[in-house]
């Protein structure tokens, strides 16, 4: 089964203390970026985060924002900043020791002060942090994969479709070529004879000169290729897992096979299909971008 990059998942958990809500955005980009948003710099719980992500997405764009609050029945525990408030302190000192200024350091001159509290969590409580974050995330990276797969889903059927429609043109190419390119050399035939109807030509020069000409022209070998690539391409979204680079890869191939089928026909029923068969590519090549 194939993915697609494109997805969106919202998880929560709930325990005694807080709730955890985590939101996973995913686009498609070429590797796999992960960017994360958790409200602190706990450079260990992103790094969690990220080897947790990496082990289950191979590509895309991911933004995962985690918000983390106390239940309503949980408690804050707000406790003073000791040193910051030692220093704040001591930094009052020091100016009326240099200084001709006077007055004194009192509750409601603290309280104004910035940092001189802090939210302090319990020793216990970082563990069962990271825990209900780990829970939670796995929750959201469920349900963004099953998205994903869905999307994915549509994805292959399209370019099944698309695939289809080039192996038609393939097809109508092959016998139009038949059925017109056996006239057309008849007509060249009778027209060489025209023109040189008065000239002593060697027919088996003119048969050897045609041959070349009918062999610069020739398909089949093209066409052969182009069915090849169209098999492989169905393995590939049959066989599912990280298909993307590889499709891309495909389409870059059959577009080079359709480009040369089109250099050499001059047959309006052949370039006609060409250009469907092209239309078709350039989908199946947006398309293949935004799988994994």
């Amino acid at each position: 089964m194939i993915s697609s990059m494109t997805g969106y998942a919202r998880a929560e958990t709930e325990n005694a203390e807080r709730k955890c809500v985590v939101e996973i955005r995913s686009v498609n980009h070429r590797f796999l970026d992960i960017n994360t948003r958790i409200g602190s710099k706990d450079f260990v719980l992103e790094k969690a985060i990220k080897d947790t992500a990496s082990q289950r997405l191979a590509r895309g764009s991911i933004e995962i924002s985690i918000s983390l609050n106390d239940a309503e029945n949980g408690k804050r525990h707000l406790v003073a900043d000791d040193e910051m408030i030692k220093q704040y302190l001591a930094a009052a000192k020091s100016i009326t020791d240099k200084h001709p200024v006077y007055g004194e350091v009192d509750l409601l001159t603290l309280l104004s002060l910035k940092d001189i509290f802090k939210y302090e969590e319990p020793e216990d409580n970082r563990e069962e942090r990271i825990t209900l974050i780990t829970e939670t995330l796995d929750k959201a990276l469920d349900m963004l994969l099953e998205m994903r797969k869905a999307e994915g889903e549509n994805l292959k059927d399209d370019i099944l479709s698309r695939l289809k429609g080039i192996e038609d043109s393939t097809a109508k190419i092959l016998k139009t070529r038949d059925r017109e390119g056996k006239e057309i050399a008849n007509k060249v035939r009778a027209k060489i004879v025209e023109m040189f109807a008065d000239v002593d030509v060697d027919e088996q020069r003119v048969l050897t000169e045609a041959a070349i000409m009918a062999d610069r022209s020739d398909i089949a070998e093209e066409a052969t290729r182009l069915e090849s690539h169209i098999k492989q391409a169905r393995k590939l979204l049959t066989v599912g897992g990280v298909a993307g680079r590889k499709m891309e890869f495909m389409v870059q191939e059959m577009n080079r096979e359709v480009n040369t089928i089109g250099s050499k026909s001059n047959i309006f029923g052949i370039n006609s299909e060409v250009v469907e068969m092209k239309s078709n590519m350039e989908k199946i090549r947006e398309q293949a971008a935004n799988i994994e």
